[in-house]
């Protein structure tokens, strides 16, 4: 009996220490709130409308509490269109575990006093309009699992303290002014998921350190100033789904070692300066489905383990400097949404097996050294909306069978050896906007049917062999911006020639004549 009420005893002291301690540490964190109401300037929704001493500040909205002590453990405010600045004294709630103010307008600086908060687990600050920099405190929270800086318009560098946050899963800054380096140590991150910071001005190289993070599922760099080769390392990353470094400034060889990145789903590096030969061993990346490579200098053939990577949608390998052919095995790739293969040096015929991928909408072949007839099943490509095949030595006629792509918005074929008449049925085309098939060697006359063509905005039938006069009906054309009936390509454009019919603008256009490409 003695024991039970000495346990009574040591439960009810408990009690009252616990409240004694409360009472005035509560007082610091209402107070702490009020002075986040009062540095909020704009509040149209009335989100802070019932901060009031009428009402218990756990019932304030957006406000969460621990239910035992009534100490504050979330602050939530998504999307209130509140204007004004982030009170420093919000770094007195010890106990506070997340802070979202995502989708507002808040500006100033991130107050380093949120470095206090030790409990933080989610740091949410997105889409603000925050400035400044990058506060170094942030370091200190241990516990921080997600930190959410984008949108905003900080500056200066990534601190080094960022690498002592080992518990983050999720590090967003995308779309700042940060500059600097990625520090050193980024390695140190072993739990980081995501790690997105992209539309910065980050210079320097990736570091080996990133080889460390095993857990990363996305990691997005592009649109940086990013310098040097992509480490080997990063072929550690067996968790990777996302890899985005285009539009930064890196150098020599894509790594064989992306082809153990076996979890990989989107390898986007295009708009960067490498070199060498496209890697055969990404053609062990069998869930690819979006590999873009383009805007760089590679100069290998296209390597035909790619044609492995049944799940691709997007193909992209354009303007770089690859040579050879392009195999058959391409109509193997039946998910195909998107192939680019424009400004190569690719050379032979344009597989006819490339009428199976019929789930493509877009295919660009253009300045290119293709040879041969456009396949006669064109037609079967259903889905298509852009065709470019311009540039190419291509010869016969154009299938009739392309009148089925009725979907097609841009067909490009000029500059080529094409022969033969305008295939009738493209009045069949409702969604065509564009049309150009000159310069060739066609023949014959315009069908009527491409009058029903009635969104058409350019029509190019220049330096070609047609024959018969430009019919009324062409006044059905009345979005034609362009009909470019006269011209010859050169490097010196002299101005066009306008003028106006009662329902369209045409531009005739008199400029030199490339004889010699045709020849």
């Amino acid at each position: 009996m003695s024991k039970c009420v000495s346990l009574i005893i040591v439960i009810l002291c408990s009690v009252l220490l616990t409240v004694l301690h409360a009472g005035p540490s509560l007082e610091v964190e209402v107070e702490a709130l009020q002075a986040f109401k009062r540095s909020v300037t704009h509040d149209p929704l009335g989100a802070l409308a019932d901060w009031t001493v009428a009402n218990h500040h756990c019932n304030w909205s957006g406000i969460a509490c621990d239910p035992y002590s009534s100490q504050v453990i979330s602050i939530s405010l998504l999307d209130k269109q509140l204007k004004g600045e982030i009170s420093p004294f919000l770094g007195n709630l010890s106990s506070l575990q997340v802070l979202d103010l995502t989708l507002n307008s808040f500006s100033g600086h991130i107050p380093p006093q949120l470095g206090l908060c030790s409990q933080l687990t989610q740091l949410i600050l997105y889409y603000n309009s925050l400035s400044g920099l990058f506060p170094p405190e942030i370091g200190n929270l241990r516990n921080l699992q997600m930190l959410d800086l984008g949108d905003n318009s900080l500056n200066g560098s990534i601190p080094d303290s960022i690498c002592n946050c080992t518990s983050l899963l999720a590090l967003g800054i995308i779309y700042n002014n940060l500059t600097g380096t990625i520090p050193k140590d980024i390695g140190n991150l072993v739990n980081l998921q995501m790690l997105v910071a992209y539309r910065n001005n980050l210079e320097g190289p990736i570091p080996v350190s990133i080889g460390m993070l095993g857990a990363l599922q996305s990691l997005d760099l592009s649109e940086n100033r990013l310098s040097g080769v992509i480490p080997p390392e990063i072929g550690n990353l067996s968790s990777l789904e996302y890899l985005q470094l285009f539009n930064n400034s890196l150098t020599g060889e894509i790594p064989s070692q992306l082809g153990r990145c076996r979890s990989l789903l989107a390898l986007e590096l295009y708009t960067n300066k490498f070199i060498g030969a496209i890697p055969h061993e990404l053609g062990n990346v069998v869930q690819l489905q979006t590999l873009r490579l383009y805007g760089n200098k590679l100069n290998s053939t296209i390597p035909p383990s790619l044609f492995q990577l049944k799940s691709l949608t997007h193909l992209g390998l354009s303007e770089n400097e690859l040579i050879g052919t392009v195999s058959d095995e391409v109509g193997s790739l039946t998910s195909l949404q998107v192939l680019t293969l424009h400004s190569n040096k690719l050379k032979g015929e344009i597989p006819s097996s490339i009428t199976n991928l019929t789930n493509l909408t877009y295919l660009s072949m253009s300045y290119n050294s293709l040879t041969g007839r456009l396949p006669q099943n064109l037609g079967l490509l259903y889905n298509l909306k852009n065709l470019s095949l311009e540039v190419n030595h291509l010869e016969g006629s154009i299938p009739p069978s392309i009148a089925n792509c009725t979907h097609l918005m841009y067909i490009s074929l000029g500059f080529n050896r094409i022969t033969g008449k305008i295939p009738s049925g493209l009045g069949q085309l409702p969604n065509l906007t564009r049309l150009s098939v000159g310069p060739n060697r066609m023949s014959g006359e315009i069908p009527d049917d491409l009058f029903n063509c009635s969104n058409l905005r350019l029509l190019s039938i220049a330096e070609n062999n047609f024959t018969g006069l430009l019919k009324p009906d062409i006044g059905k054309l009345y979005n034609l911006q362009e009909m470019v009936s006269q011209a010859e390509f050169h490097q010196k454009y002299q101005k066009p020639l306008s003028f106006r019919g009662s329902h369209c603008m045409t531009t005739l256009w008199k400029v030199p004549y490339l004889r010699d490409y045709l020849n």
